[in-house]
């Protein structure tokens, strides 16, 4: 179940923690949100905190210092393997799941995650390694990035890529974003589109997001 939604001023408060926490690894207290955000008093900061609080953001600690905890709002997709930038490769069913911050991401039931393998998306600034976000599509606009799937000699489930999508009438153009790849056309009716691409989570972020599990 997802948390009530929240005012455009409580969001604001709610990212200002946040980002104190990013900074320095733990939640203000109410004198470091009077100094640092700009209350007029505790009791200001306070009613906010207890705004969040009760719809389900935070939760305080009786006795602490730092009483105020930040709660883990990620949601969890499906992993489905890996899918190549450069070269196609194949994947079926998923492999485990990935949590997601939905700070960064809205939460999709239709989401999954796929790793990225090769370099023909680094003009892009997807590298090797990188998670990709993709929300189930069986069409994309032109210029989108998409995971794609084809035939291929090479893959008895065929091959699974993540290009610039472009329709050409009876082809499909599958672009790289990497000038030493050469764009692939094959016929429309051998493209399958399997998503298009939402969001992207750096390889050196995936095991140290702002929250525990």
């Amino acid at each position: 179940m997802h948390p009530e939604p929240l005012t455009e001023q409580q969001e604001a408060f709610r990212l200002q923690m946040i980002r104190f926490h990013y900074r320095h690894g733990f939640a203000p207290t109410y004198e470091e949100m009077v100094r640092e955000f700009g209350f007029k008093s505790k009791a200001h900061a306070a009613h906010y905190v207890q705004q969040l609080e009760a719809k389900g953001y935070l939760r305080r600690k009786p006795g602490s210092a730092r009483a105020i905890e930040l709660l883990d709002r990620r949601f969890s997709v499906p992993f489905c393997g890996k899918v190549s930038a450069g070269k196609g490769i194949s994947f079926t069913d998923p492999q485990g799941s990935v949590e997601v911050p939905p700070d960064l991401f809205p939460p999709s039931d239709e989401m999954y995650a796929v790793e990225v393998s090769g370099n023909s998306l680094m003009d892009a600034l997807i590298r090797d390694g990188d998670l990709l976000l993709v929300v189930k599509a069986d069409r994309v606009e032109n210029g989108q990035l998409a995971v794609l799937k084809f035939p291929s000699p090479a893959f008895a489930e065929g091959e699974t890529v993540c290009k610039r999508f472009f329709h050409h009438k009876t082809l499909v153009e599958l672009r790289s974003e990497n000038p030493n790849y050469s764009a692939r056309y094959l016929p429309a009716e051998e493209v399958q589109v399997q998503g298009k691409v939402v969001g992207v989570i750096r390889s050196e972020l995936r095991g140290s997001l702002p929250f525990a599990s």
